[in-house]
């Protein structure tokens, strides 16, 4: 028969005695520590938002690749959607504060224009549909052009001619009468339609003419000779002005628009008012005022 030897088990080791670890509970869904912005990792077990970079939660460390992502609203969108500025080849973006002053003044005088805008288009809705206010408009409008003429006007100052070339006229009608500022004086000539009477007035230095006051006919006997109806008058500086007259005694003013840098003026009849059996033609007056 056939003796076995018995097993010996071996003892283990001794080993120090160990501190036993506390086993971390669950992390509950919490309030954030802050306010997760749009495009932030919403964690799913502590609720705190982590940067879109992050792969792990910054709080309790979970797996972030199943967060929700914090959604951008509708009109920050738009906003984001914007082309982004180009900068020319060699320039530099403008560092934070640069062009504030211009910035806040572009978006002031945006405004301004706005608001102008609106006050036009409010006063021409009221003065289109209440006739009282469309009045007062209009009279206000005439006399603030009033007061500009005005105001143009004392502005002005006599121009003189220092010599005045005509034809010959009647005796004690020369052509200087016509510029001499007397009212009981005339210049009187023949008329010739195919030839018109012209008269050259020479200045002493150039002047810009902004206006001119003519009295026609004869002041003693005023349908007793042919009165001028069209002047022109026709400067040194190759420009002219047509000068259209009523069949009227007294003075008649006209504006002149192109008479600026003006040293000589040639002042020609183009056409008249007849007289029965008459063929004189009488002018009284023709007063100049402008800048010079």
């Amino acid at each position: 028969m056939k003796l076995v030897a018995p097993v010996v088990e071996e003892e283990p080791e001794e080993v120090e005695p160990q501190v036993v670890k506390a086993r971390p509970g669950p992390v509950r869904r919490v309030a954030p520590s802050s306010k997760p912005r749009p495009g932030e990792l919403i964690c799913g077990e502590c609720g705190e938002g982590n940067d879109p970079a992050r792969k792990f939660c910054r709080r309790c460390g979970n797996s972030l690749a199943e967060a929700e992502v914090v959604k951008v609203r509708w009109w920050r969108r738009l906003r984001l959607r914007r082309r982004p500025r180009v900068l020319a080849a060699g320039s530099r973006p403008a560092r934070p504060g640069d062009g504030k002053g211009r910035r806040a003044y572009q978006s002031t005088l945006r405004r301004v224009r706005a608001g102008i805008g609106v006050l036009i288009l409010g006063f021409g809705l009221l003065a289109g549909f209440y006739p009282p206010a469309r009045t007062l408009v209009t009279q206000q409008v005439g006399n603030v052009k009033q007061k500009i003429r005005g105001v143009a006007d004392t502005a002005l100052t006599p121009i003189r001619p220092v010599s005045v070339q005509g034809p010959r006229g009647s005796t004690g009608h020369p052509p200087k009468a016509a510029f001499d500022t007397f009212k009981n004086t005339s210049w009187i000539t023949a008329w010739n339609e195919k030839s018109p009477p012209r008269l050259t007035v020479q200045l002493d230095h150039p002047v810009a003419l902004r206006k001119v006051i003519v009295s026609t006919g004869d002041s003693t006997d005023y349908a007793g000779h042919i009165r001028p109806a069209l002047l022109e008058f026709a400067y040194s500086n190759e420009k002219s002005d047509l000068v259209q007259l009523k069949d009227t005694p007294g003075p008649q003013q006209v504006a002149l628009r192109n008479a600026v840098g003006v040293s000589s003026i040639t002042v020609k009849v183009l056409n008249v008012y007849p007289a029965p059996d008459v063929k004189t033609l009488a002018l009284t007056e023709i007063e100049l005022f402008g800048i010079g």
